[in-house]
């Protein structure tokens, strides 16, 4: 016996799906996954899969994969501003997760400003246990504007720390990028397979401390 996932197909629409199976195979539900919640990814098309040569390469996969855990893909392309909406939605999600990072679709500085701690508590305050990574845009070089925007998401998190907060994490996008450093994306920005593979590097580390072994 073997267990198989099926990737659907990014940027097309799945109208019927056929499974060939000998005629003498069986059949059975799947083992569980070993986390018993989804992990929640909130942002751009980078958190999307833009730019992934297939679907089981964005980051999101490999951690699935390696920690034998399901997730629920919000990456929304062009359309991630912390929006009020959204955050009310996601801040009542059963997950064991919640990784976001919505720095490209943020309009502006003053946006992001606004908007980043904002969702941060709204979340935290609903679901005051829950580990929660902060991710900034994964890019190795910044420009000074994005040098301030990273600091705005940095302050989130160290806000947080202040506060007492023992399940908040940052990943700035430098240690995103480690791996790839300015090879990892097609058009610098959207990751090619190796930036999503230095991505999921990076994030693993974290995923380690927090799930450590227990479900969640």
């Amino acid at each position: 016996m073997k267990e198989v996932t099926i990737n659907f197909p990014t940027y097309s629409f799945v109208e019927e799906l056929y499974i060939g199976l000998d005629e003498n195979a069986t059949l059975e539900a799947p083992t569980p996954y070993r986390i018993e919640k989804p992990v929640v990814f909130y942002g751009s098309s980078i958190t999307q899969g833009g730019c992934a040569s297939r679907p089981g390469t964005c980051y999101q996969g490999h951690i699935s994969r390696r920690f034998d855990c399901d997730y629920l893909n919000l990456g929304f392309s062009g359309n991630a501003k912390a929006e009020d909406e959204i955050t009310e939605y996601i801040k009542n999600m059963d997950m064991s997760v919640f990784v976001y990072d919505y720095d490209y679709n943020a309009p502006s500085v003053e946006h992001l400003e606004k908007t980043h701690e904002k969702m941060f508590k709204a979340i935290r305050e609903k679901n005051p246990f829950l580990p929660v990574i902060i991710m900034s845009r994964p890019k190795h070089f910044l420009t000074a504007e994005e040098k301030v925007r990273r600091g705005i998401i940095e302050t989130t998190y160290k806000n947080a720390i202040s506060a007492g907060d023992k399940n908040v994490y940052f990943l700035d996008g430098k240690a995103l990028m480690k791996t790839a450093r300015d090879n990892g994306t097609v058009d610098n920005c959207h990751p090619n397979d190796l930036g999503f593979y230095s991505i999921a590097q990076a994030l693993t580390t974290v995923f380690k401390k927090i799930y450590s072994g227990k479900k969640i």
